[in-house]
């Protein structure tokens, strides 16, 4: 008997919560007009004030900083309270002058985010190269440690010289949001049922 009413109870946990269909928390074309400034909540660290902002519908990083990052981007508070599994979908590439020594990183952290300048306080989550030229698109998962929770990401680079850098053209951040869902009107009586037995079972052993 108590093994089913543990049963019964691991069941009712588990149809207390549900995850339901994927919801967009954040999403940036960036797709504006041209401008040294990212725009749309976007923060930015750079050598020269052209070298982060918006160019040809996309977001650029380019030059170089002693340290890391080189360039970057910082996103506006991304609020995922009450979502799991999330993930950060991006198209990407660089610049045709990069070299496979360059490097293109994504980063989170939660929300107040610490300077773009320390890079150690952020976690990364991913690091890409390539020679330039051809749009790549990637999908990451930031779960469990983003979900429920309200965040920022960073997109950064690592390059040698100040014609190196890299674009992004979209960025799209999704969740599962967790609903309470109605417990199934058998159930309490299914506990109920054995709450009786046990008690049942108890007078006999009483009595007897």
């Amino acid at each position: 008997m108590k093994k089913l009413l543990g049963t019964a109870t691991v069941l009712a946990a588990i149809l207390a919560t549900s995850s339901v269909s994927a919801a967009t928390l954040f999403y940036d074309s960036f797709n504006r007009t041209n401008s040294n400034n990212p725009g749309n909540g976007w923060t930015q660290l750079e050598d020269d004030n052209n070298d982060v902002g918006i160019f040809d519908n996309a977001l650029r990083l380019r030059d170089f900083l002693p340290g890391n990052p080189d360039a970057a981007a910082a996103s506006k508070t991304i609020d995922a309270t009450g979502y799991t599994n999330i993930q950060v979908e991006f198209r990407w590439k660089g610049f045709s002058s990069v070299e496979r020594s360059d490097d293109f990183y994504l980063s989170w952290a939660e929300s107040p985010a610490p300077a773009m300048s320390n890079e150690g306080a952020w976690n990364e989550v991913f690091n890409g190269n390539t020679g330039g030229g051809t749009w790549l698109t990637n999908l990451i998962s930031i779960s469990p440690g983003a979900d429920n929770s309200i965040f920022n990401l960073m997109f950064w680079s690592d390059v040698g010289t100040s014609s190196e850098g890299y674009k992004v053209d979209w960025v799209r951040v999704t969740g599962d949001a967790i609903t309470p869902v109605p417990l199934p009107a058998a159930l309490p009586l299914l506990a109920g049922g054995i709450g009786l037995l046990g008690f049942a079972g108890w007078r006999r052993r009483k009595t007897g």
